[in-house]
C-alpha cells in the first residue's frame, strides 16, 4: 500500500474513532438536556401554582378580611353616640381618617400590582420571544431534512459518483471530517457546561420554589385565623 494511503487510512481511522466519541457526547448532551427542560417545565408549573395560590388565593382572601376590618371600623364608630359638637367633629374626623388609611392602602397595593403586571408583561414577551426561537429551530430541522432528501436522491446515483472519486478528493474530505469531528467535540464540550449550569440552576430553583410554596401555605393558614378572628369579634 502506497505511503500516502497508509496516512489517509490512519487519519481516517482516527477520524471514526472521534466521530464515534462525539456521538456519544451528543447523545448523552440530548439525555441531559430532555432531564432539564422537564425540570424547568416542572419549575414552570409549580410557579404557576405557587402564583394562584398566592394571588387568587391568599390576596382575595386577605383582601376580603381587610373589607370585612374596615366596615366593621366604620360600623363602631357609627354606633357611637356625640354629646356635643366637638365629640361629634372628633367622630367624623376618624370616620374620614379610617377611610382615607383604607384608600391608602388600596392605592399602594394598586400601585405594587402595576409593578408586578409589568413584570408578567415582560416576561411574556420573553415567552413569545422564546416561541420565536423554537419556531425558528423547527425551520431549521426542515430545512436541514429537505437537504438530506436531496443527497439521498443524489446517492441513488452512486455509480457516477464513485467513477468520480480520485485520492485528492478522498484526502481532502478525511481533512475536512477530521477538522469538523475536533470542532463538534468542542461543541459537545461547551454544551456539557452550559447543561450542568443549567440543572444547577434548576435545583437552586426547585427549592426556593418548594419553600415558596411551604410559606404560602403557612400564610393561608395566618389568614384564615384572622377571619375567624373577625367573626369572633363580631359575634
Amino acid at each position: 500500500m502506497p505511503v500516502m494511503d497508509a496516512k489517509r487510512n490512519s487519519m481516517d481511522t482516527k477520524n471514526e474513532m472521534t466521530i464515534f466519541h462525539a456521538k456519544s457526547q451528543v447523545l448523552a448532551n440530548t439525555a441531559l438536556i430532555h432531564q432539564s427542560r422537564s425540570l424547568i417545565e416542572e419549575i414552570r408549573l409549580m410557579i404557576i401554582s405557587n402564583y394562584a395560590a398566592a394571588f387568587v388565593g391568599n390576596r382575595q382572601l386577605a383582601n376580603t378580611n381587610t373589607d370585612e376590618i374596615y366596615a366593621n371600623k366604620i360600623e363602631v364608630l357609627s354606633n357611637i353616640t356625640a354629646i356635643d359638637g366637638l365629640q361629634k367633629n372628633y367622630l367624623d374626623a376618624q370616620v374620614n381618617k379610617t377611610k382615607l388609611d383604607y384608600l391608602r392602602h388600596r392605592s399602594d397595593l394598586n400601585t405594587t400590582a402595576l409593578k408586578i403586571n409589568e413584570k408578567m408583561a415582560a416576561i411574556n414577551t420573553q415567552l413569545i420571544a422564546i416561541n420565536d426561537d423554537i419556531m425558528e429551530t423547527n425551520e431549521e430541522i426542515i430545512a436541514f431534512n429537505e437537504k438530506q432528501i436531496g443527497v439521498n436522491e443524489a446517492m441513488l446515483e452512486m455509480s457516477v459518483t464513485l467513477e468520480t472519486a480520485t485520492s485528492e478528493k478522498n484526502e481532502m474530505t478525511i481533512v475536512e471530517n477530521k477538522i469538523a469531528a475536533e470542532k463538534l467535540l468542542v461543541s459537545c464540550a461547551e454544551n456539557e457546561d452550559m447543561i450542568k449550569e443549567l440543572l444547577e440552576i434548576s435545583d437552586a430553583n426547585l427549592e426556593i420554589v418548594k419553600k415558596n410554596k411551604a410559606e404560602i401555605n403557612e400564610r393561608m393558614q395566618s389568614i384564615i385565623k384572622v377571619r375567624k378572628d373577625i367573626f369572633e369579634s363580631e359575634s
